[in-house]
């Protein structure tokens, strides 16, 4: 019986926990409430990570993921002229952190 109870919670334990990662993951970031900026040319994500560094409060590698699936890239290669969303809020410019993937 108690083996039995046990199976249940745990199993309803992992079902609350994949709904959750279900309903977060399928939260989309609305493009219009960051900044776009106009790749030039020799821009990298890397260096835009470092320069919005204070703004975005992520990782280089987070900064790099985020822009990477929120502009549909197929890599993460930049091309002078092309305009990306990256994750610094426009409300909140200027040290706020813009966690949203």
């Amino acid at each position: 019986m108690k083996k039995g109870l046990m199976h249940y919670v745990v199993f309803s334990v992992l079902l609350a926990l994949m709904l959750a990662a279900f309903v977060y993951a399928g939260d989309p970031v609305d493009p219009n409430e960051y900044m776009t900026v106009t790749v030039a040319s020799g821009d990298t994500l890397w260096g835009l990570a470092r320069q919005y560094e204070e703004e975005h409060g992520l990782t280089p590698g987070e900064f790099i993921r985020w822009v990477v699936e929120v502009n549909h890239l197929s890599s993460p290669r930049l091309t002078a002229g092309e305009q990306i969303v990256i994750p610094v809020l426009k409300s909140k410019q200027g040290g706020s952190v813009a966690v949203n993937q």
